[in-house]
């Protein structure tokens, strides 16, 4: 029998609570398509989704269940419903990617003696023993993936585990798909229009969930200190993601702005159908999270598009931006206004070369290191590895 005949047989299912807009959920339709053109069979357990409609696209089977409400009742009553599913569309490899929904897939894959793994998306620190112990059923199986080296190194540092079973394979994007030529000049102009933006504008866009950490207060402070010393007046703050439930926080934002006297300067969009565009639309990228983030997708998406970035220099950011001789972008300080204003003007003030010099520097460093062919040839490693399917 050939490997191909083999792999035909291999079915993986990826579980995930819901396909809401977000980086794990990307991870999921991308490592889906992956598995279809080398002849796995990918399948998806969530609850829904907007992006349940791409995995539709790509022909993947998506079994739909309550799976989103982290409830011991809830967890126990679904380790019978993953059997139940395990068994009858005979899966040979259990991916969790999300804790609550991971403790049922765990027992469930367990009790059948298939073969169980976790991706750790999120933060990996330990802030009660409650919290360990509700964490550690991502390191229970027979391999974890870490998206960053930042989050290896805390699951190391907070769990007992054999630094064999930890994998690090940092995110990817497709490069192709942020390439400037696949936009018109009449489609970026037409964006910036939706945005309200002036042609002599210098956008800065902060794309994230509207959450405190993110940044977006700082970002204010930065624009208000610009404006301040008379270096800000052109300047247009752009901030997009999803709103929903976000009211009080979009209201102390605007109040924020007001009291900065920067109103004028802030738009407030929800979240974007298309990001490409959105980069290619914007002048500077910026991503001032107030604490370390296991990866950060936005500073990869940016220089993709070959944008200057400005992003806090911790967590997963440490290892996605280059800075010093040959940068691809720029490293902030946390929670330092001053520090975001002062590279702003650096980047506005610098001349076309180097601009051009950053930005080739900027998708040669996302080609060379956070492919999205990369990482799903990785993660497909891992599952053959478990698997012993040969190459």
């Amino acid at each position: 029998m050939s490997d191909q005949n083999i792999n035909k047989e291999k079915t993986i299912i990826q579980i995930i609570p819901n396909m809401e807009i977000g980086g794990a959920e990307n991870s999921v339709i991308e490592t889906s398509s992956y598995l279809k053109k080398n002849n796995f069979r990918p399948l998806v357990l969530t609850t829904g989704g907007k992006l349940i409609e791409k995995l539709n696209l790509l022909g993947v089977t998506v079994i739909k269940e309550k799976i989103d409400k982290r409830n011991i009742f809830t967890i126990v009553r679904n380790i019978f419903l993953f059997k139940r599913i395990f068994k009858e569309k005979q899966v040979e490899l259990v991916h969790a990617r999300s804790r609550a929904p991971a403790w049922s897939a765990y027992f469930a894959a367990k009790s059948l003696g298939i073969p169980f793994i976790a991706t750790w998306h999120g933060h990996a620190e330990t802030r009660s023993y409650l919290k360990r112990i509700y964490n550690s059923v991502l390191i229970r199986g027979d391999a974890v993936i870490a998206n960053s080296q930042y989050t290896t190194n805390n699951i190391k540092k907070n769990y007992k585990i054999d630094s064999d079973k930890i994998i690090t394979i940092p995110r990817g994007v497709d490069y192709n798909d942020y390439n400037q030529e696949l936009f018109s000049k009449n489609s970026i102009k037409k964006q910036r229009d939706d945005w309200l933006a002036e042609d002599t504008d210098i956008i800065l866009l902060l794309p994230a969930r509207f959450s405190k950490w993110k940044g977006h207060k700082i970002a204010l402070k930065a624009l208000s200190e610009l404006k301040r010393k008379g270096l800000g007046n052109n300047l247009l703050l752009i901030f997009i993601g999803n709103s929903n439930r976000a009211k009080k926080y979009l209201s102390n934002l605007d109040k924020a702005a007001i009291k900065l006297d920067i109103k004028s300067q802030i738009k407030i969009f929800g979240s974007s159908n298309n990001m490409p565009l959105a980069y290619q639309a914007c002048d500077i990228v910026l991503y001032p999270s107030t604490r370390p983030e296991p990866f950060g997708r936005v500073p990869i998406e940016a220089q993709a598009a070959g944008k200057p970035i400005i992003a806090s220099n911790h967590g997963g950011v440490k290892e996605t931006i280059i800075d010093g001789v040959n940068s691809t972008g720029f490293k902030v300080k946390a929670n330092d206004h001053l520090d975001l204003a002062e590279k702003i003007n650096l980047i506005v003030n610098s001349d076309r070369k180097n601009k051009n010099d950053l930005k080739e520097r900027a998708i040669n460093n996302i080609k060379d290191n956070f492919s999205l062919n990369s990482m799903c040839k990785k993660t497909l490693d891992v599952y053959k590895r478990i698997l012993n399917v040969s190459n």
